[in-house]
């Protein structure tokens, strides 16, 4: 349902009173509760929470609640009787406008708290604590939720993680500053000291990576807002250059935390199971516009029985995303890429092939070196930071993985990455 001219102004002002909180958070203790209260009011609902997920418990992080059950921070409630369960199952996000009208109509969370409306998506931060950012109400919609109010609860929930991140790392923060007077003070009576500082020093360093994203993710999601109310082609071309900018910004500063993460933590995978096939086709789509730019069709080819696998879902992300960033980079504009995966028993061999201007021997020894520039360079005047096949290479030895290079002048490239079906 499309927003009348009214509805888009009325939307349009409580979209800059949401963004005044988001650029503006740096103090407040109730930030996270000035945004519910507001998105609320936006989505005409009674109830938002932000919840945190542990033991089959509901914990509530923050609320805002104009009626309904009445529920304070930090109350613990069973997961199965709120809908946060089949959010986190569904692993999307989840909209019911009129629950006693519905498949739910016998959920827990209706026959108990009167849920009869709700909408929620999964957040994950901290590194791993999982939970939602939901809405509801005890009284149903008239109408579904709209493709405005999906996208607003989605944008938001990116925001919580960032913020919700960047609160934990704060504490961390000012706990390893007091660290780290107390050891410069020890310095001269103890230089076996010396290795322990510059450890402090990375995790300092991881810390104001993640500060950096949280600002970085406002900007990135007040683009998305405002471009529904962009007017003309040349708005909607201004906003795809900012866009795409800030996208480049945001993957440098991914690299350089999965920098330091990789050279100075020890990487502890995390285990999940997943559809490769459609993990994949969802991180080719988000190469959709960077693609166009250079006028590049992104081909993706599946010749498998198998279709999950088990393994470190984010590490995998991190490893195709450089491989197509790179295919992109240094192809030619009207050029294909192939992404293809065959399946050989036990392992997936995942391939990204291009037809970009090939790579010397000479450039292929030192390919996977730490902030390497090779001869070749982007075809678009595109950065690179000389880190992606460094991290690339890292990432994949702890998902037991390998990798190689196809490759001659003059006829492209391709990289072959063989990882098994379970680590």
């Amino acid at each position: 349902m499309k927003l009348n001219n009214k509805q888009g102004n009325e939307r349009l002002n409580e979209i800059y009173k949401i963004t005044s909180i988001l650029l503006n958070d740096d103090n407040d203790e109730n930030t996270l509760k000035n945004v519910l209260k507001l998105a609320c009011s936006m989505l005409d609902l009674d109830t938002g929470a932000v919840c945190c997920i542990k033991d089959n418990q509901y914990q509530i992080l923050e609320i805002f609640q104009q009626s309904g059950p009445d529920f304070d921070k930090n109350n613990l409630l069973r997961l199965e009787e709120t809908f946060s369960i089949d959010t986190i199952k569904e692993n999307q996000i989840l909209a019911i406008h009129d629950i006693p009208n519905s498949k739910y109509k016998e959920h827990k969370s209706y026959l108990k708290y009167k849920t009869a409306a709700y909408i929620g998506i999964p957040i994950k931060f901290n590194d791993n604590d999982l939970g939602t950012i939901n809405f509801s109400s005890t009284q149903a919609k008239n109408n579904p939720f709209t493709t405005e109010d999906q996208d607003l609860v989605t944008y938001l929930g990116q925001w919580v993680n960032h913020f919700l991140d960047r609160t934990y790392y704060k504490k961390s923060l000012n706990n390893k500053n007091i660290q780290l007077e107390t050891l410069n003070q020890q310095l001269e009576l103890n230089n076996s000291r010396l290795q322990e500082i510059m450890r402090d020093k990375n995790e300092l360093t991881q810390i104001l990576v993640h500060d950096l994203k949280s600002p970085l993710s406002n900007i990135k999601m007040l683009s998305y807002l405002f471009e529904e109310f962009s007017e003309s082609e040349e708005h909607k071309d201004l906003l795809g250059i900012f866009d795409n900018s800030l996208t480049f910004i945001i993957h440098l500063i991914e690299q350089m935390e999965t920098l330091n993460s990789v050279e100075n933590f020890p990487l502890n995978n995390f285990l999940e199971e997943f559809d490769l096939k459609s993990f994949i086709t969802e991180i080719i789509k988000g190469f959709d516009s960077t693609a166009k730019i250079k006028k590049i069709e992104i081909k993706f080819d599946y010749q498998c029985n198998a279709i999950n696998i088990a393994t470190d879902m984010n590490f995998l992300k991190r490893v195709l995303y450089n491989l197509i960033s790179n295919a992109i980079k240094f192809s030619p504009f009207e050029k294909e890429i192939i992404i293809s995966v065959i399946d050989t028993n036990k392992t997936f061999t995942i391939s990204v092939k291009d037809q970009g201007p090939g790579i010397s021997e000479e450039d292929q020894e030192k390919l996977f070196n730490k902030f390497n520039k090779l001869k070749n360079k982007p075809t678009n005047n595109e950065s690179s930071s000389g880190l992606g096949l460094y991290i690339v290479k890292k990432l994949l030895k702890n998902l037991h993985g390998e990798i190689e290079v196809i490759s001659e002048l003059g006829e492209g490239t391709t990289f072959k990455l063989t990882i098994p079906h379970h680590i």
